[in-house]
């Protein structure tokens, strides 16, 4: 056993997993540190305490308990985190609801969608409830000893949970983000993503303010239920973070599909009268002037900001980055000693996908044999919206900018409508781009909108991953056909 792996006096050897999973994963422990607990606590230890059920979370505390540690988790809410209860399922289920409740309204001429509002709801709960319980239950299977409660970090080795106090050798802070608040007056008259999910009925029009991943999706989600939507976004092109040419496409499709851009729009004040939300904003293109959007309802989607408040860590000393998340090195350890972070808790990509990989790593790491980091530098993203987004790898602008010159760079674009589209007698095309170091021909980013964009894109990661080249490409064989052999002709 390696020296990073020795027991502490007073802590029993870890056990395996098939132990763990028979017998009560943590035992009481027999001695009060520092007078810091309270007469009544009850007291127990383990090897890690993890605060947070979501992905990264999860991910962590079953890997480790798998390797033998005793290990807690602690969770507020209901297990799965974000992604599960409040994002990416529910949302792209919902999404799913969308695109047949336009389906229905253009084939059967039916009521706009807004009558299968409640079914979807209804759909996206039952599959919800039903991951929270294999998650639990998978959690429980590997050993893993779930806690109800808010977690407080009062010293580097201890954790409190209601009436309970835990020691533990390290603790894992995987709390996740939540929806950043509109700072504005009137701000708190705008619903956030999260409130979406419990709406029973759809308002008639809403004002989404917010051109990134959430206010994208939700404003073609809502747009294909029959709401009127008006987007507002405070940049001059959506999702500022993609490739510019995929930005203006979609802008295209969402105007098409009935969706009102009002790009370069700085809100600054919400109000409420006569049943509506007004919400005004500064052109930033034309200073001096003020305009309004008038809707039933409002919904913020201004990004998120990690959950790392009050659980006790500043006065741990733990230190924070600018933009509000925990700062960790590369082995995912903060600036106190035995405190680790990971997933949204800290800065950096916040995506599911990461904050599994992270928390396995890290887990291996500490308890396991070293495993192999992820490979973050062509991590795949999606967008799921109508049509689709799908990206991975360097944008245009960042492979010049990587390169130094735009010479050394080099493009394929190639715009088509698909055979779906086609069938459905619309025009919306679908963009596939391919960003090249224009001597050699290795792929340096692919975007995609489409429909099939998340799925293409997926494959294209580990492509791009092992070096591929426009040659390769055009020298495969192509599925015909389809909407990827694009990427290959």
């Amino acid at each position: 056993m390696t020296k990073r792996q020795t027991t502490p006096a007073g802590i029993k050897e870890p056990r395996r997993a098939r132990e763990v999973s028979a017998a009560p994963p943590v035992e009481q422990v027999p001695r009060v540190r520092s007078g810091r607990t309270r007469r009544n606590d009850k007291v127990r230890k383990a090897d890690l305490v993890v605060i947070g059920g979501g992905s990264g979370g999860v991910a962590c505390a079953r890997r480790a308990a798998s390797h033998g540690a005793r290990v807690i988790l602690v969770e507020r809410d209901a297990i799965g985190g974000t992604c599960v209860n409040r994002g990416c399922v529910p949302k792209k289920m919902l999404s799913y609801g969308a695109g047949w409740a336009a389906i229905l309204s253009g084939c059967l001429s039916h009521t706009g969608g807004r009558e299968d509002w409640r079914d979807a709801i209804v759909r996206v709960n039952a599959e919800v409830a039903r991951l929270n319980a294999g998650y639990t239950q998978r959690l429980h299977e590997s050993g893993v000893e779930i806690l109800r409660g808010d977690a407080l970090v009062t010293g580097k080795d201890e954790v409190r949970v209601g009436d309970e106090t835990i020691y533990a050798r390290r603790i894992l802070i995987a709390t996740g983000a939540r929806p950043r608040t509109l700072e504005v007056p009137g701000g708190e008259l705008a619903a956030s993503s999260d409130d979406v999910f419990t709406w029973q009925t759809v308002p008639g029009s809403i004002a989404v303010i917010g051109g990134g991943y959430i206010g994208v999706e939700q404003a073609s989600i809502l747009s294909r239920y029959g709401v009127k939507v008006d987007l507002i976004v405070a940049g001059d092109r959506l999702l500022p973070r993609f490739d510019h040419e995929i930005g203006s496409a979609l802008a295209d499709a969402l105007t098409a599909r009935g969706v009102r851009l009002h790009l370069n729009a700085e809100v600054n004040l919400l109000s409420q009268a006569n049943g509506a939300v007004e919400i005004c904003y500064r052109p930033t293109d034309r200073p001096g002037q003020t305009e309004a959007v008038r809707a039933q309802a409002a919904l913020a989607a201004v990004g998120r900001v990690s959950n790392v408040r009050g659980l006790g860590l500043e006065d741990l000393g733990v230190e924070f980055g600018d933009k509000g998340g925990i700062r960790v090195d590369r082995q995912f350890r903060s600036s106190v000693r035995g405190i680790y972070a990971l997933g949204d808790a800290i800065e950096g990509l916040h995506l599911t996908p990461v904050a599994t990989a992270q928390g396995r790593w890290l887990a291996d790491r500490l308890y396991g044999k070293r495993g192999d980091r992820a490979d973050f530098d062509f991590v795949p993203t999606a967008v799921f919206c109508e049509p689709a987004i799908g990206a991975v790898g360097l944008t245009e602008a960042q492979a010049i900018e990587a390169a130094g010159k735009p010479d050394r760079v080099r493009t394929v674009v190639k715009r088509f409508v698909s055979l779906e589209n086609r069938f459905g007698g619309t025009p919306h095309q679908s963009v596939f781009k391919l960003v090249l170091n224009a001597r050699s021909g290795r792929v340096l980013g692919a975007h995609v909108m489409d429909n099939a964009a998340p799925e293409i894109v997926q494959t294209l990661a580990v492509a791009l991953r092992l070096g591929v080249r426009e040659s390769h490409l055009q020298t495969t064989v192509q599925l015909h056909p389809t909407v990827a052999e694009e990427f290959f002709g």
